[in-house]
């Protein structure tokens, strides 16, 4: 059953059809159908990380004042972690492109998952929903990302 439950996914990535966890996921709710919708309120604080980021604030700086504004993660934590914002800032998924199979699990009994560096294939679909940043805007932050080292 766990073998035609990956061959179901892995030719679901192939069509591009798009699975997200939106739950934890910052900007995006899901319409009836399944599809990615902006939250308006959300995406006001995702577009904070990038304007913030590429005004010159560090991670930390910007995990502060989100902190200090009382604004809650994904999750509904009141810490912000660099981590957090790091993953934001490098998420295609906010340009409206979605790379598929970025995590697979090994066992479906223990439901581990494991970082995809060349096991699996991966899938990339662009525009697949709307974006909350240009995609202009999201490839100046990767470059000053790259920069910064």
């Amino acid at each position: 059953m766990s073998q035609n439950i990956k061959l179901g996914l892995q030719c679901r990535y192939q069509q591009g059809k798009v699975q997200v966890n939106h739950n934890r996921f910052l900007g995006y709710t899901m319409d009836d159908n399944g599809h990615l919708i902006i939250d308006p309120e959300q995406a006001e604080i995702v577009k904070r990380f990038y304007r913030e980021y590429l005004e010159g604030s560090s991670m930390d700086k910007i995990a502060d004042s989100l902190m200090a504004d009382g604004i809650l993660t994904g999750a509904g934590k009141k810490k912000w972690h660099t981590s957090t914002i790091n993953k934001i800032l490098r998420n295609e998924k906010y340009m409206g492109d979605a790379l598929l199979q970025k995590t697979y699990t090994t066992d479906f009994l223990t439901k581990k998952r494991f970082k995809n560096n060349g096991t699996v294939p991966q899938y990339y679909v662009e525009g697949d929903h709307e974006a909350i940043i240009p995609k202009e805007f999201l490839m100046q932050v990767q470059a000053e990302l790259v920069a910064a080292g």
